[in-house]
């Protein structure tokens, strides 16, 4: 299975994985950051590195999902991790996605599994 970070602007990250509780139940594989009004970046990178070396302790490879395409989760995700062979960084989050991503047996081709997620 793939480590998995959901951010998003205010709570909504919190918001899919509170309704994927109810489907799925608890999983140990995913981690939420959300992007408040009142932080500014170094507080989202702080916390984004932070949650990141928690999950990658467990898993080897780290999805992360975000909101918005170009919005602050997504860019500051990228700047701080897009070099990492292991991590990619999706956009578009919704309920389908994040799914998806949770249940995905790793294989040995991270962006195959990617692009089935």
């Amino acid at each position: 299975m793939y480590g998995v970070i959901l951010t998003a602007h205010s709570e909504y990250s919190k918001g899919v994985y509170s309704g994927l509780k109810l489907v799925i139940g608890e999983m140990d594989n995913i981690r939420v950051v959300d992007y408040l009004e009142s932080q500014s970046y170094e507080d989202l990178d702080k916390n984004l590195k932070s949650t990141y070396d928690e999950l990658s302790k467990k898993y080897e490879k780290i999805i992360f999902i975000t909101d918005l395409l170009g919005g602050t989760p997504f860019s500051r995700s990228v700047l701080n991790f897009g070099a990492n062979k292991f991590v990619r960084v999706l956009t578009g989050m919704n309920f389908p996605l994040v799914y998806s991503a949770l249940i995905k047996e790793d294989t040995e081709d991270m962006d195959a599994d990617v692009k089935s997620i």
